[in-house]
């Protein structure tokens, strides 16, 4: 007997001691969207199993409600934090109407005086089958990383456990209070909990893990000023880009400059001079699509690159940037400043790469500087051009210049 409640407080031992582990990743991390709801998942399963097996008597409506409450509420939480993590949509009105229908079950499993074995295979397999609805949703996220497989793997192991060991330990045993501790269904029950809740919480650390080093690397790969690319990044990305890209279709190269930033830094201050490049990142990201690549470059120096634009569509392209640029109200500047900035564009051959052009919009960029500012300077077009293609079609078109292994 001393030996089964032992064997029975590793469970929630174990249970106590994952949901701190994801409570300070959540306290850390607080963009963590999964880490707290890992957590409450976890101290659900503690809850459940002390008012279970040590709080309230075995065969009560007490027990029968209360502890298969926490059960499937920390189900539900699991599976939401799962979807989360993955980016994928949570079946909320499937896994909230079968922890419903587990506990409504036990009540009436409970009236009926049918036993307590009836009552934990009815419910296993109830909770079993909240899983499995998971384990369907998410049944794809082996593809995305190793993280996933771990997820599906550990999710397989406790379907196992609750659909098929637990029923077969009880299957035509009768179990009650005064034997309940000293049951085959006890000590394998509690074996395998452990092992699942292992097994769980380590692919669980795992996502948390992995979690927040994709939230570093975009950090890094992103300005923090603008949420354009950084240079480095930017400069990858282009350069793979134009490596892959079929030469079929036209591309272009968009170098702007801001003019006198340099006059706004000084006489209004760097808070202002943040302000303007804030302005000018949220306005590329609002006048370009979502197949063309904005970076800042550094200071106040920005790059597109334009898939399927020829010199025509970025010189259109520009023109309006221009003119949208002199039309900011940006917090910290007087309304008489005008933002203004000088363009410079080049056109990809079709077997240039990104090194090649960008010192030829580097070249036009200069040029619009040197003849005034608050221009747009378009560079010769490339005798070996591609053919453009409408800016309203791009997005939506399966192009070769925009290969799906670009994206990852």
């Amino acid at each position: 007997m001393d030996q089964a409640i032992a064997i029975g407080f590793a469970v929630p031992a174990i249970s106590i001691g994952m949901c701190a582990i994801f409570a300070c990743f959540w306290y850390y991390n607080r963009e963590d969207r999964a880490a707290p709801l890992f957590a409450a998942a976890f101290t659900m399963c503690a809850l459940g199993f002390f008012l279970n097996h040590f709080v309230l008597a075995k065969e009560t409506m007490a027990n029968a409600v209360f502890h298969n409450s926490c059960y499937a509420l920390g189900l539900y939480f699991l599976s939401d934090g799962l979807h989360r993590s993955f980016d994928r949509r949570t079946p909320h009105e499937a896994l909230a109407a079968i922890g419903i229908l587990s506990v409504v079950l036990a009540g009436i499993i409970q009236l009926n005086e049918f036993g307590l074995a009836v009552r934990i295979i009815t419910i296993n397999m109830i909770h079993g089958g909240m899983l499995i609805v998971s384990a369907r949703t998410l049944r794809t996220i082996w593809k995305k990383s190793w993280t996933g497989t771990a997820v599906l793997c550990a999710l397989a192991l406790c379907i196992l456990n609750l659909m098929l060991v637990s029923p077969t330990t009880l299957f035509g045993r009768t179990v009650g209070d005064a034997t309940y501790f000293q049951s085959a269904y006890w000590y394998v029950m509690n074996l395998l909990s452990i092992l699942s809740i292992l097994s769980m919480g380590g692919a669980l650390i795992s996502v948390c893990v992995m979690e927040r080093l994709d939230a570093l690397r975009d950090h890094a790969d992103n300005d923090f000023l603008t949420g354009l690319k950084s240079r480095r990044a930017f400069e990858t990305a282009a350069s793979h880009y134009c490596e892959v890209r079929s030469g079929d279709y036209a591309a272009s190269v968009v170098l702007i400059d801001l003019d006198y930033f340099k006059l706004i830094n000084d006489k209004y201050g760097h808070a202002a001079g943040d302000a303007v490049i804030r302005a000018v990142g949220d306005l590329l990201c609002r006048q370009t699509r979502t197949s063309d690549m904005c970076g800042r470059m550094g200071g106040e120096e920005f790059c597109l690159v334009l898939p399927g634009t020829d010199l025509d569509g970025a010189r259109t392209l520009s023109e309006r940037l221009r003119k949208r640029l002199s039309e900011l109200n940006v917090p910290g500047l007087p309304n008489d400043i005008t933002v203004t900035a000088s363009f410079g564009i080049a056109e990809l051959g079709r077997d240039d790469l990104f090194e090649d052009i960008y010192p030829v919009a580097d070249a036009a960029l200069y040029a619009a500087k040197s003849s005034g500012r608050d221009k747009v300077v378009v560079a010769s077009a490339p005798r070996d051009r591609g053919r453009p293609v409408k800016r309203q079609r791009i997005d939506a078109m399966a192009l070769s210049d925009r290969p799906a292994r670009l994206a990852s």
